[in-house]
């Protein structure tokens, strides 16, 4: 291994043997003339190579149960590969589970010398880190009282403050973090891209914010295989576009988006139907004379990609069918955060300085506006329709709540304003019989 090369894994393979009951374990190993297998083969990991540069930080993303934790305890040292071979060249620290080399009877302070001490560092060593860790954990008078009376949040402050302090080489974090509160999490990440540019890391998150504005690469785990391998953005969108490939490919069959009675003219408005996704009409708000069926989202003109980024056109389509003509109708969009403050929006009297007219039946309504700088974060999108002149006093018709979540990310950029943001355009289409 060269010296740029910090982490070399190859054809790493974890195979567990699942038996339907215990006593089946049992039986196998003592029915040693028999080539009769009671179990069923299951590869946590298959075949799995890849290395790291010195100072390279690598984000490994894939749905639940793909083969990530796997990855990283073989990695770790603390589960044996079945197959395959891991080079390290450092030292290596992880915060992979909670608790993992924490004793719980122990206090903080404790397992602070506890853990050093692990890691080859005397007491006196530990001693002059003890204030920076402190000061980073920031848990207060709760670094003396034992572990096991400590809440998730505080255990993550406390793990990743020593980790970082015990000069790694290589430092692995898994979702450990994601039960600390938000501003640690932001602390974190900062301290990771800032204060350690020379530690190669690897990151295992589901946020894709963090995966943004973290790594320089990412990988994509599926089914225990490495199924990409390349620059951040492009694995998001490639992540993004396979989990919702999986989640609406039955669903999109299945579901009846456009009747078969409807006419030429809507199939060939609308001909790529199964991009469409139906909108669960319980959960609408309004009088409803005109509802949302269904909706899609585009983003500079192809299907929504994962992520969002200041500049993008971001495009949404959606059938509304009317139980009447409606002259003076408002379209409108908020867009709002994960606690729910309402971020921006616009409806088309303000933005547009006009009402629109609207047609009884199936209509294809498209609304486009220019994603602004704004924090990077989830946002959700909510469509509504109005009846009436006044942009404030108007009757609700529908109202379609936290429809659809987009990722925003501002790779390597800080981001501070909050603003109304206009529609640019505005078509309504009657998609008569």
């Amino acid at each position: 291994m060269n010296t740029e090369t910090a982490i070399r894994v190859t054809d790493l393979t974890k195979m567990y043997k699942l038996y339907k009951k215990p006593s089946d374990r049992l039986k196998e190993a003592l029915n040693l003339f028999s080539n009769k297998e009671l179990h069923e083969e299951k590869y946590a990991l298959k075949n799995f190579s890849m290395e790291l540069k010195r100072g390279e930080t690598v984000a490994i993303i894939g749905k639940n149960g793909s083969g990530k934790s796997t990855l990283l305890k073989m990695i770790a040292g603390v589960l044996t590969p079945t197959l395959g071979e891991v080079e390290i060249k450092g030292r290596i620290t992880s915060l992979i589970e909670l608790g993992a080399g924490f004793n719980p009877e122990y206090t903080g302070i404790e397992n602070i010398y506890f853990n050093g001490s692990l890691f080859g560092f005397e007491d006196k060593v530990i001693e002059k880190k003890l204030q920076t860790i402190l000061e980073f954990a920031d848990i207060g008078e709760y670094i003396y009282q034992p572990v096991k009376t400590y809440s998730s949040g505080m255990f993550a402050r406390l793990a990743f403050a020593l980790m970082i302090n015990l000069e790694p080489d290589i430092l692995i974090v898994d979702e450990a973090l994601s039960v600390g509160d938000i501003f640690f999490q932001q602390k974190c990440n900062t301290f990771m891209k800032n204060e350690m540019k020379d530690v190669t890391k690897i990151v295992v998150t589901h946020d894709m914010t963090s995966v943004a504005n973290l790594a320089d690469r990412c990988i994509v785990i599926s089914e225990g295989e490495k199924v990409f391998d390349g620059s951040t953005l492009e694995g998001i969108e490639y992540y993004v576009k396979r989990m919702h490939s999986e989640s609406f490919s039955v669903k999109a069959k299945e579901s009846n988006l456009i009747s078969n009675e409807v006419s030429n003219l809507y199939d060939n408005i609308i001909e790529d139907n199964e991009s469409f996704v139906d909108i669960d009409q319980a959960a609408l708000g309004g009088a409803l004379e005109a509802s949302i069926k269904s909706f899609k989202v585009e983003v500079n003109n192809l299907p929504y990609r994962g992520f969002v980024l200041a500049g993008d056109n971001v495009e949404i389509s959606y059938q509304v069918t009317s139980q009447k003509k409606m002259s003076e109708t408002i379209f409108g969009y908020i867009i709002s955060d994960k606690f729910g403050n309402q971020i921006f929006g616009e409806n088309t009297i303000t933005s547009l300085k006009r009402n629109f007219s609207f047609e009884e039946g199936d209509n294809l309504v498209k609304l486009s506006f220019q994603w602004p700088e704004i924090k990077e974060g989830y946002y959700f999108l909510t469509l509504g329709i109005g009846e009436g002149n006044h942009e404030l006093q108007h009757t609700i018709q529908c109202w379609a709540h936290n429809i659809f979540e987009l990722s925003c990310v501002s790779p390597h950029k800080t981001i501070h304003c909050l603003f109304n943001n206009n529609i640019d355009q505005l078509n309504i289409t009657n998609l008569r019989r």
